[in-house]
């Protein structure tokens, strides 16, 4: 049998916060890394999409990466940049440019996002209404 390489090793391994978090800082800047954000609920979804390996998420966040950081790129309003330092976290937002980027889940849920389209993401997102809501708008 032959002996596998080290890459190939890595990239066969199951994906989990910590081999997010690496393959993510690999090939984005370090100030995405701000905030603690739970990784667990994006390996989850990652799961659901079918994206099991490293190599998988490797791969798709290197083929989403320059339209990506084109998004990050872009000018915000002055409103909008004060309305997002007054509601969220300052270090993801750069006052003086208004532009802002994203954190690592951000990151691969924006690559998710542009490989499967926003319908299958929004699925995530989007939680089932109460009970007692339909029955009042019967």
């Amino acid at each position: 049998m032959k002996k596998l390489r080290a890459r190939a090793t890595k990239d066969m391994g199951e994906i989990t916060p910590d081999a997010i978090r690496k393959v993510v800082l690999n090939l984005f800047r370090r100030r995405h890394d701000y905030g603690d954000f739970d990784l667990s609920e994006v390996v989850a979804e990652l799961g659901q999409l079918g994206i099991s390996t490293v190599k998988q998420l490797r791969l798709l966040l290197k083929k989403h990466r320059r339209s990506i950081l084109n998004d990050e790129r872009t000018r915000m309003t002055h409103a909008e940049t004060s309305y997002l330092l007054s509601h969220f976290d300052s270090r993801g937002i750069d006052a003086h440019t208004n532009t802002s980027w994203f954190a690592i889940t951000g990151l691969v849920r924006e690559a998710l996002e542009k490989e499967f389209g926003w319908e299958v993401v929004e699925q995530f997102y989007v939680e089932a209404p109460d009970e007692g809501y339909e029955e009042e708008a019967e």
